[in-house]
């Protein structure tokens, strides 16, 4: 999700693996994350024309393969005009430190 300062989604800013054209397990792999990433790196084009002095900070929230492509997809040539305007990046998440029992993984 692509947002302001202050926290309000950009209009035409959010991408996910069923919006990018993946069905069923597919939407939650690496092809789907690294597609939203090319569809949002090229909204971030349309908003630097819009906003020149557009300033970007990425943060990432969990592990995964979209994690993974996202990060593949900002270091290669697609990524390009993104990495200029990058300001910041954080990894946001959420550590679990006690708490209850988790619940047993699922294996397919």
């Amino acid at each position: 999700t692509l947002t302001d300062d202050v926290g309000s989604p950009v209009p035409r800013g959010k991408w996910t693996g069923g919006s990018c054209g993946f069905k069923g397990v597919n939407r939650s792999g690496y092809e789907a994350g690294y597609q939203c990433a090319v569809r949002a790196f090229k909204r971030l084009a349309e908003l630097q024309v819009e906003v020149p002095a557009v300033r970007l900070e990425i943060l990432f929230k969990g592990f995964g393969q979209g994690r993974d492509a996202v990060y593949k997809a900002l270091m290669t040539s697609e990524g390009e005009g993104v990495r200029r305007v990058i300001n910041r990046v954080t990894d946001a998440t959420p550590i679990k430190i006690g708490g209850t029992r988790a619940k047993k993984m699922r294996r397919l």
